[in-house]
C-alpha cells in the first residue's frame, strides 16, 4: 500500500476563516491545500456525531489509491464517506491516534 502525505488536521474550539462545513459530521474546516504547511483546522459543533478521538486529537491524513485495500485489517474509527464529489474519506485508529485516508477520483 502506498501512503502519500496529504495534511495534518488539528481540532480547535476557536473561530477561523472557515472554507467549508460538512453537514453530516457537523464539521467546520479550513482548506489544507491553501496552507503552506498543509494544516487543516477543524471545529466540531457540540452535536457532531464524530468520535471523541477525532474531535480532540490531531490526525494525519494520507492519500490512498484504493480505500478498500487501505482499510483491510485496520481498526476503523469512521467508515468511508464522501465529503465532496470524487472524494472518499475514512478514519482509522492507529496506536491510539486517528489517521485519515483520502481517495481522490478524477471526474
Amino acid at each position: 500500500m502506498n501512503y502519500e502525505f496529504s495534511h495534518i488536521g488539528i481540532p480547535t474550539t476557536e473561530e477561523k476563516a472557515w472554507d467549508g462545513f460538512y453537514e453530516p459530521g457537523k464539521i467546520h474546516y479550513t482548506a489544507f491545500d491553501k496552507d503552506e504547511y498543509n494544516i487543516e483546522w477543524v471545529k466540531f459543533d457540540t452535536d457532531s456525531p464524530m468520535p471523541e478521538l477525532i474531535r480532540t486529537i490531531p490526525h494525519v491524513a494520507y492519500f490512498v489509491d484504493n480505500m478498500e485495500d487501505a482499510l483491510q485489517g485496520k481498526d476503523i474509527l469512521v467508515d468511508t464517506f464522501s465529503p465532496g464529489e470524487g472524494v472518499r474519506v475514512a478514519f482509522i485508529k492507529h496506536n491510539g491516534a486517528p489517521v485519515e485516508f483520502m481517495e481522490i477520483k478524477d471526474a
